[in-house]
């Protein structure tokens, strides 16, 4: 802030309001500075700060001789009081002023630590195609509910860091003999949200092998390295959902969808893409306006197909007619995860093929918790088929 001296105003009147501003200003250091350069002297900040505390002990001690007759505060008094007010406003504001510059750097610390871990993930290695490939249709693999980060043992099923790679290592040789199989020479592969375990309820600080950074730097380097290995066998191109529920940053007590920018699918999204910008053979498509909560698939056969988690959806039997009319579009197939099963529900039919809903399995598989409900499912990943009749093809990798 700039300080001036005010007209007609004495040297002791204007060291006792510069003084009185000490809280605003800073330090007492600050303060002589200030004063120095009004003045034109050279004192130290011992000067100023022990003649301001005589100053307010005189007025504190001389207080009675300024009261009238009535009880009423004289106009010093009154000054003071108006005086200790403004005081006090510049105490409310420098404190609400501090807690935005400290969330604020927060939020910048958060965003530096998890660039510069995924920065020190070794470059990726990149294989030449050996040969190309010939389809006259469209496939698409879809994994979901991968909760990285999540580390528990059950009946049927057990997850760490270590099993989340070698799941992926699985799905990509399971996919790469698809490929040859069946001679693709481009597929679209949808990841549809809940990448990392995240902290969205009490029991996640059991389960989390690791903090919620390490976690999206993890997701990040395995789904990229899988993208790069299966890139030496096909053209690639990569979808992710922009939200989801496990990995949204519910801060400040937030209930469940209220910041619903605060995703960290989209800090996940961004830096696989970034890992992934020297492959010319792959390309990743990501929803940049949060506001809209899938991705369009880039068909070739004129289907459309949009991806999302589904954690918004009240009912999945007519999610597709609450979308068509939100967008002012015909959906010809929807894919979701979050429930951690598969269900392939029609729901209305176009003029040459089925209006559907694709419910994918989980990446996770069955858990502690699904357990004790009896409604577990092994963990899975799922490529469809489609053509100019829609999806007629199903694909199940097990994992687990």
């Amino acid at each position: 802030m700039v300080f001036k001296r005010l007209e007609n105003e004495s040297e002791e009147e204007l060291i006792y309001r510069i003084c009185s501003c000490k809280e605003m200003i800073g330090s007492w250091t600050q303060v002589a500075e200030i004063l120095n350069n009004l003045l034109g002297y050279e004192y130290t900040e011992s000067k100023y700060r022990k003649q301001y505390t005589a100053f307010q002990k005189m007025l504190e001690a001389n207080k009675s001789k300024f009261v009238t007759e009535e009880g009423y505060s004289s106009e010093l008094e009154k000054q003071y009081e108006d005086l200790k007010k403004e005081r006090l406003k510049l105490q409310t504001l420098n404190v609400e002023r501090n807690r935005i510059d400290r969330q604020d750097a927060r939020r910048e610390l958060y965003y530096e630590y998890i660039g510069n871990l995924v920065q020190a993930l070794p470059f990726p290695h990149f294989q030449p195609l050996s040969r190309d490939f010939i389809a006259d249709r469209e496939y698409v693999l879809v994994f979901s509910d991968v909760h990285d980060g999540a580390t528990f043992k059950s009946l049927n099923n057990e997850y760490s860091f270590e099993i989340v790679e070698e799941r992926f290592m699985k799905l990509l040789n399971d996919t790469i003999n698809f490929i040859e199989e069946k001679g693709i020479n481009k597929i679209h592969v949808v990841n549809a949200g809940d990448t990392i375990q995240g902290l969205i309820h009490t029991n996640d600080l059991r389960i989390n092998d690791s903090t919620v950074v390490k976690s999206v730097v993890h997701a990040s380097r395995v789904i990229a390295n899988f993208l790069n290995e299966l890139s030496a066998y096909c053209q690639i191109e990569y979808y992710q959902v922009p939200t989801a529920n496990h990995t949204q940053l519910r801060v400040l007590g937030a209930r469940a969808n209220e910041l619903m920018d605060e995703d960290l699918e989209y800090v996940i999204g961004h830096y696989i893409k970034d890992l992934c910008i020297c492959n010319d053979r792959i390309k990743v498509r990501l929803q940049e306006n949060m506001a809209i909560p899938y991705v369009k698939l880039n068909t070739q056969n004129g289907k459309n197909i949009i991806a999302m988690h589904g954690h918004t959806i009240k009912d999945v039997n007519n999610s597709i007619k609450d979308l068509n009319l939100m967008m002012h579009d015909f959906i010809d197939c929807l894919i979701i995860g979050h429930y951690h099963s598969s269900k392939e529900i029609i729901t209305n039919e176009h003029r040459v093929s089925d209006c559907e809903v694709i419910v994918n399995p989980s990446f996770i598989g069955s858990d502690p918790y699904s357990d004790s409900i009896m409604k577990g499912s092994k963990a899975a990943a799922k490529i469809y088929g489609f053509s100019g009749y829609g999806h007629d093809e199903t694909y199940k990798f097990v994992l687990n």
